[in-house]
């Protein structure tokens, strides 16, 4: 989602720091899909992959970037709060720079993704199945 929207914004809005972020972000996602393979088998790379997981994605990316600088802002707008707009966000800076609809729900999208990765593993799995296809059942050792 940061990719699309990075890209589109560095496209529509001739700026090419933007551009720089959407290639960098697509080389933090291809280390942390290589640490997330690698993590099957090596402790260490499981570390690198949570941490980016959580330090780059869901905090910097997400929370920062699709949350303070596109959702509240939209919200913010939406409330015609514009003496807090005008405190919390340059006019120069990247939450002002349109009212651009894609642009600014695709920041939008990247904190709901970013929520969504940072909820999932909590999310109960299903119990393993046995290789007939049912659920083990629980033997209570009397007979």
């Amino acid at each position: 989602m940061t990719f699309i929207h990075h890209l589109y914004g560095g496209l529509q809005f001739d700026s090419p720091q933007r551009t720089i972020l959407a290639v960098v972000f697509s080389a933090v996602f291809a280390v942390t899909y290589l640490a997330y393979r690698l993590g099957t088998t090596m402790r260490w790379a499981r570390a690198i992959f949570w941490s980016l997981v959580y330090a780059f994605w869901v905090a910097a990316v997400g929370l920062f970037e699709g949350g303070f600088n596109h959702a509240l802002f939209v919200v913010l707008r939406l409330l015609d709060a514009q003496a807090l707009i005008n405190n919390l966000y340059p006019v120069d800076g990247d939450a002002r720079i349109s009212d651009d609809v894609l642009f600014q729900g695709t920041g939008v999208l990247t904190l709901v993704t970013a929520v969504l990765l940072a909820t999932t593993p909590a999310w109960p799995r299903k119990p393993p199945t046995s290789g007939n296809g049912r659920r083990p059942t629980v033997d209570s050792g009397v007979r």
